[in-house]
């Protein structure tokens, strides 16, 4: 039952000493994908330390002196603009529809304002009606929609499929990990690196895209505590690097592996090298334990959903990108 009582509300920036209460909310708002505070930590620090925007503040019950909500404003890194910005808002479940939400977001907007922001993206899933209601009656429209989708590795077989990794090998390709290639030094870093630019800059996105330095790449991959180097494969044409496919652990769910970013040059396209990639994945979760394996595409990203359905992936509940244009930006 909503409160009746009028709200006293305040905000202050976000402490450091106040983790536990953001993932608390934040997986009591989203059960299915439970986050560590280790993670959200890792998450924070790998922006600060690569110069990306945010902003973080807490909403305050001031008669209870209670967290109730919490508001973020921050770059997109991939998609960086001085003047865009993804924004998301928290609220406890026990305390939604109380008019708690409704404030946060104007006080996200005064810090859009102060930010001369030009462009705003807010995500919800499809499963949340009210949410995505909440930002239509805000001015947000649709701009694009993901799936996830998982793949059960205890039923998950494979065999059939053995063909493409054989096809690459005689077509001289060499499959390889991270935790191999990095043996090598810093001139195979760099290739890899240059490698991943190519392959998710032709990835589908809102905006356009733009490229990670090195060292902003290196802190959010190389450094990120939840990579496993071992399961992040490489295909290799020669001493050219030609595709990758990799996973990272889950503090909070040890049997499940989300898997990033899979892909292959243009060059190489269409050889059945990314179903080779996917299949070194789904060969290392099972050696090791792992029951499920989580991934999210565009959904138009026809070619990669296809080899998803093709091993067996099951769709699951998608996420709805919505957009607001708040002034054209200049020179357009």
């Amino acid at each position: 039952m909503s409160e009746q009582r009028t709200l006293s509300l305040g905000f202050r920036k976000f402490q450091p000493s106040d983790y536990e209460r953001l993932v608390a909310i934040s997986n009591a708002n989203y059960p299915d994908y439970p986050i560590s505070v280790r993670e959200r930590r890792s998450r924070d620090e790998s922006m600060a330390q690569t110069k990306h925007f945010l902003q973080r503040f807490e909403c305050i019950d001031l008669e209870q002196d209670q967290i109730v909500g919490f508001g973020e404003v921050f770059n997109l890194p991939g998609m960086f603009h001085p003047g865009k910005f993804m924004v998301n808002i928290l609220v406890d479940p026990e305390r939604q529809d109380t008019g708690i939400g409704r404030a946060i977001y104007n006080r996200i907007n005064d810090e859009l304002v102060n930010l001369n922001a030009i462009l705003v993206w807010a995500m919800s899933k499809e499963d949340l009606p009210r949410r995505i209601e909440f930002f239509r009656r805000r001015g947000f429209v649709e701009k694009s929609r993901s799936w996830e989708s998982r793949l059960d590795l205890t039923m998950a077989d494979t065999a059939r499929f053995d063909g493409y990794v054989e096809k690459a090998l005689k077509e001289g390709i060499i499959f390889t990990t991270l935790a191999e290639e990095r043996l090598r030094g810093q001139d195979s870093l760099s290739k890899i690196h240059e490698l991943v630019q190519l392959i998710t800059a032709d990835m589908p996105r809102e905006a356009a895209f733009t490229p990670l330095t090195f060292e902003q790449w290196e802190t959010f991959s190389l450094k990120n505590p939840q990579l496993i180097p071992e399961g992040y494969f490489i295909a290799k044409g020669g001493q050219t690097y030609v595709g990758m496919s990799n996973v990272h652990r889950i503090d909070t769910e040890p049997r499940v592996l989300n898997q990033d970013d899979t892909g292959v040059i243009r060059e190489c396209r269409g050889r059945g090298i990314a179903m080779a990639l996917k299949l070194k994945v789904i060969e290392f979760g099972k050696k090791n334990g792992y029951r499920t394996i989580k991934t999210w595409n565009d959904s138009n990203n026809a070619p990669m959903l296809a080899v998803n359905t093709k091993l067996g992936f099951k769709r699951q509940v998608g996420w709805v990108m919505m957009e607001k244009i708040l002034r054209p930006e200049s020179g357009a």
